[in-house]
């Protein structure tokens, strides 16, 4: 329950922001959400509290324009420093990581009435080493530095260039202009040169090394350490839990947390718990790592029976690895498919002997490395920086022998009784030139049951909100993937955009002679009416497939290609700030773009006055993750077009719809050139959930509201599945 005390606090928040913050209200819905957080959070469980039945755990749908950030913030703020707990708010992108660090929490911490210090957490490699900066620096200054690699006979015209970014890192990092961080550089560091001056867990010497005092990591994770508010991402939300006590963030026992963008985080944990592996890849650095190994232990003079044991691993491990490429070679099995599967039930004798046998000695190399790094740390006090580039040496091997032994792991793993299975499969690798060489893949096909057991069953308590947490009008797709279904008392909340859709926003579905399942027609159809369809000063046009926005664009005429950006041809940001500068100038620009511009994109006002949507954003089910996940659900006797195939595509498409208005001024049109959304059975449930635009549907040459409000789209319409 809540206490008298912490309501009023909540109400003296919420009063100081009203009066802090030009044009800020508090609306009905955002009050609605404070409520709900607020009384799910004073359910927050004690350390050694079990999970029980979820009632520390929130589920918020909040529409675009409601507010959810402060919703979210102010009582968990109130709630996490009442009840003794550390918040760590979660996004699923930079931008949003940004909003939370630049503007909603500096804007709390100066107007609310609760004193809290808040910091930014993020991985190790977003900062430079010490003693990396300092070696690699002055090797620049001394002029001997090829920050190149290896030169062509012409050499490299950007070497020099590249030493002078180096020499001006050191020299910004020495006079104190520069703390390390790579996000706080005025200019961008690419990556090759990046890379020569950060390191990973494996590759720090933590405490041992001489550096220890100045390094801009450890500096952050003290910031985080002491922070109330520690502002993260999921990606790094994931790799803490993963890490038993070993993470910058604090523990899930102690621990508030508030995810934004919720409806991505299973997705990025089937990505973070999944490993694979390339054969001949792996055979080629198991090479490097035994040189590694005899480099270290001649240079610092240690026990040579690591280079033996080294060595005898790394042989074991090559003869499995070749057996296994020659008899997947063998095979001619990859001449029409990229990826071959493993169904359900063991591997083939052939594959599980030989990957038994590259786990063992994978597993036994892991130890020679682990003793090796205590030997070096050992020494690190009497031998300087040489433990620091020692240790980075080595860190390049662990983290690939830990993703083999990984993989294997995932891939010899008993298949779970009643629980969605790991997908393993094989597939066809063509990248740095080796046209016959093949990756070993493994992935749970849900991210759920991870979820549920590092996650869910050891928070404090838990805020999960997004503007796409339903689709097709109920939960019931993000809970299974989540993990969350699994708890019988969460509370659940369905906050409504402030925004007036029907009378600001107008979805149209034109008469098409094509449907996208005659692809090339489709596609001349989608090109012949954008001239048309772009009147406006900003109009983004969507597209589920590379191949069709490319062949789009080239049959579009020149006036309008001139003023289209297409995705792939430039960075995104780089896309979206040439966009917003030709309309403050008044010109039309239009923005040609996948998934990624479907969610996370803020084109307000002109910006965007026009969503086409070419094609209903159905995913295509050919990858062997896919095709696992709908075995599975086949085997229980579903429908994965129901239960899999429509209701993502509705998330997509509520996500596509979102882009249109940002704000409670804009207006502006969809327009989606696909009939089906009308013409099929399965139509009515996509659009079930959906903003509550007025919809006109074109019959023939004539235009007509067919409906009043996209209500009247929720309802099956033609047969055909």
């Amino acid at each position: 329950m809540v206490r008298e005390e912490e309501k009023h606090l909540i109400r003296q928040c919420i009063d100081a922001l009203r009066e802090g913050i030009p044009g800020f209200k508090s609306r009905r819905p955002q009050m609605e959400m404070i409520a709900a957080v607020a009384n799910t959070l004073s359910r927050c469980r004690a350390e050694d509290e079990q999970a029980g039945n979820g009632d520390h755990l929130a589920i918020v749908e909040a529409g675009t324009g409601t507010g959810k950030s402060f919703g979210a913030l102010v009582p968990a703020l109130v709630m996490a420093k009442s009840r003794q707990k550390r918040l760590v708010v979660s996004s699923s992108t930079v931008a949003l990581q940004h909003q939370y660090a630049e503007k909603d929490a500096p804007s709390l911490q100066r107007l609310v009435p609760i004193p809290f210090t808040f910091a930014v957490a993020k991985g190790r490699r977003r900062y430079a080493c010490t003693a990396k900066l300092q070696a690699e620096g002055k090797l620049a200054g001394q002029g001997g530095l090829d920050l190149a690699g290896e030169r062509g006979p012409g050499g490299d015209e950007d070497a020099p260039r590249r030493v002078a970014v180096m020499r001006e890192l050191l020299a910004s990092f020495d006079a104190g202009r520069w703390s390390g961080d790579r996000d706080e550089l005025p200019l961008p560091v690419v990556d090759e040169v990046w890379d020569r001056v950060t390191t990973d867990r494996q590759g720090c010497a933590g405490s041992k090394c001489p550096e220890f005092a100045r390094c801009p990591f450890q500096a952050a994770r003290q910031r985080v350490k002491e922070a109330d508010l520690v502002i993260a991402n999921h990606d790094l939300v994931l790799s803490a839990i993963d890490m038993d006590g070993a993470s910058v963030l604090p523990p899930p026992q102690e621990t508030i947390y508030v995810f934004d963008e919720a409806h991505s985080l299973a997705a990025k944990a089937v990505e973070h718990f999944s490993a694979r592996h390339a054969l001949r890849g792996a055979i080629d650095w198991l090479e490097g790592a035994c040189n590694a190994v005899r480099d270290a232990v001649l240079g610092l003079r240690l026990d040579e029976q690591l280079i033996r044991d080294s060595r005898a691993s790394a042989e074991r491990i090559e003869r499995a690895l070749r057996d296994l490429h020659h008899r997947i070679h063998g095979t001619n099995g990859f001449e029409e498919k990229r990826a071959r599967r493993f169904k359900s039930g063991p591997l083939p004798d052939w594959c599980e002997t030989a990957g038994g046998q590259v786990l063992a000695a994978g597993e036994e190399l892991q130890k020679t490395f682990a003793s090796l790094r205590e030997h070096v740390l050992e020494k690190a006090p009497s031998v300087g920086t040489l433990a620091t580039q020692v240790l980075s040496v080595l860190g390049f091997y662990v983290v690939r022998l830990d993703n083999l032994v990984d993989t294997w792991q995932l891939m010899l793993a008993e298949q779970p009784e009643d629980a969605p299975p790991i997908a393993r499969w094989i597939e066809r690798h063509d990248e740095g030139g080796r046209p016959d060489d093949y990756l070993v893949c493994a992935s749970p096909i849900s991210g759920g049951d991870k979820l549920r057991k590092l996650l869910w069953n050891r928070a404090s308590g838990a805020v999960v909100m997004s503007a796409t947490l339903t689709s097709c009008g109920t939960f019931d797709l993000f809970l299974r993937q989540s993990g969350l279904g699994f708890f019988d008392s969460p509370a659940f909340l369905r906050v409504e955009s402030p925004f007036d859709f029907r009378k600001n926003a107008q979805l149209v579905v034109p008469a098409m002679r094509t449907e996208p399942t005659a692809a090339e027609q489709h596609t001349r159809e989608v090109s012949d009416r954008l001239p048309a369809l772009v009147e406006t000063l900003g109009t983004l046009v969507l597209f589920t497939s590379a191949r069709q926005m490319r062949e789009v664009y080239a049959q579009l005429p020149e006036e309008l290609r001139r003023v289209t950006l297409v995705q792939g041809s430039m960075p995104k940001g780089e896309m979206l700030a040439r966009h917003r500068a030709a309309v403050d100038r008044a010109d039309r620009s239009v923005l040609f773009g996948l998934s990624t511009f479907a969610e996370g994109v803020d084109l307000p006002g002109e910006y965007c006055t026009h969503v086409v949507i070419a094609k209903l954003p159905f995913s295509v089910p050919d990858s062997p993750l896919e095709e696992a996940r709908r075995e599975w659900v086949e085997s229980r006797g579903g429908s994965p077009f129901i239960e899999i195939t429509v209701p993502e595509a509705a998330v997509r498409l509520k996500q596509g719809l979102g882009r249109l208005l940002r704000t409670i001024h804009d207006r502006g049109r969809v327009t989606i050139l696909d009939r089906r959304i009308v013409t099929k059975r399965w139509g009515g449930l996509l659009m079930r959930g959906m903003p509550d635009f007025e919809v006109v549907i074109e019959r023939g040459r004539a235009t007509r509201p067919a409906a009043a409000r996209t209500e009247d789209l929720k309802e099956p319409r033609l047969a055909g599945p």
